[in-house]
């Protein structure tokens, strides 16, 4: 009947202090693990606090420390596996300072991003992360003196954790160009104007090998699998095919492979597919995806450890992420009329 009465109302510290005939103090004590409350008493407070269903107050907690211990993460696709190992690398490395993790997914749309930030910002997160944002850095510089912000891959902002993009991607036009490949294609993904890493060292790669750009060898992923459909389509209607085409992930490049063998064109046999980002379904598909490997879950790991230095005070270290790694499987290989010949 007692613990019926406790679960009418939300369970108080007090509550607990009277179940075990303590001072309220000694129960938050407890409750944050000091040791200067005895072993025996902070266990029977913790099962106290179980059995009566305590949860604790965050608004009052952030009054009281001025620390929510809870951090935001923006993230642009949930439906991307890219983004799962960053999660993991985010969980567990806040798990390290006593942090809580709440996400919000964009759809990499810029309104629902600043939306996103505006609603952390009201809840009085400790931090927020976010990955390849989609919004000015303007807007962003101006949120520095209002919480402490760090971005994932934007060179531009104040306090940023990076990976080279731009390296990874070489890797692929490298390898495509040993192979023999002087057709190929680049899949272009979202991103905000005037910053494509990967567009870059595409055209990069091919004025070093001096190979003239064919602006019909671009084509646009949207983010669905719909338009690897079009990609296609596109590729079909040209005169003269690419050999081998970059994708801007490995959703798209999937995708292409899926919607090429629909076509009856075959992979690699007839185009070579390479993707980014290495996601744990890229071996798996068939033909296996050659593609980059990304340290995302150091990166979610780093993000969160220079979020937290930041809201210490403390100025942080430059980060140190792990140069990306070409994986070579079975979706790349020399172009058709070499074989031939």
């Amino acid at each position: 009947m007692e613990k019926a009465r406790w679960q009418t109302h939300r369970v108080t510290i007090k509550d607990i202090a009277r179940a075990a005939n303590v001072d309220p103090s000694t129960v938050t004590r407890a409750l944050q693990g000091s040791e200067r409350v005895k072993t025996a008493t902070r266990e029977k407070i913790a099962s106290l606090a179980a059995e009566m269903g305590y949860v604790p107050d965050m608004a009052a907690r952030t009054l009281v420390n001025r620390r929510s211990g809870l951090i935001g993460v923006v993230i642009p696709d949930m439906t991307n596996p890219f983004f799962a190992e960053f999660g993991r690398g985010i969980e567990d490395e806040a798990a390290k300072h006593d942090l809580r993790i709440l996400i919000i997914d964009t759809r990499g749309v810029e309104a629902a991003e600043r939306e996103a930030v505006k609603l952390f910002l009201e809840l009085k997160v400790d931090g927020v992360v976010v990955p390849m944002a989609r919004g000015p850095q303007e807007y962003y510089d101006g949120l520095n003196d209002a919480i402490p912000l760090v971005h994932v891959n934007r060179e531009e902002a104040k306090h940023r954790v990076n990976c080279d993009t731009v390296h990874g991607s070489i890797l692929v036009m490298q390898h495509l160009l040993e192979l023999g490949h002087r057709r190929i294609g680049f899949v272009r993904g979202p991103a905000p104007p005037g910053r494509e890493p990967k567009m870059f060292a595409y055209r990069q790669a091919l004025d070093e090998a001096g190979i003239h750009y064919d602006p019909e060898l671009i084509f646009t992923f949207d983010g669905t699998l719909e338009s690897t459909e079009l990609i296609a389509e596109q590729v079909l209607a040209l005169d003269e095919r690419p050999t081998a085409i970059f994708g801007h992930n490995d959703v798209s490049a999937a995708g292409l492979i899926h919607a090429l063998r629909d076509h009856k064109l075959s992979v690699p046999q007839d185009i070579s597919v390479a993707g980014h980002d290495d996601i744990q379904l890229s071996g798996c598909i068939d033909p296996p995806l050659t593609t980059v490997a990304w340290p995302m879950y150091e990166l979610g790991q780093q993000s969160v450890r220079y979020l937290y230095s930041l809201g210490q005070g403390k100025k942080p270290r430059a980060p140190k992420v792990p140069l990306p790694r070409l994986i070579v499987r079975e979706s790349t290989g020399g172009p058709k009329a070499a074989r031939k010949s």
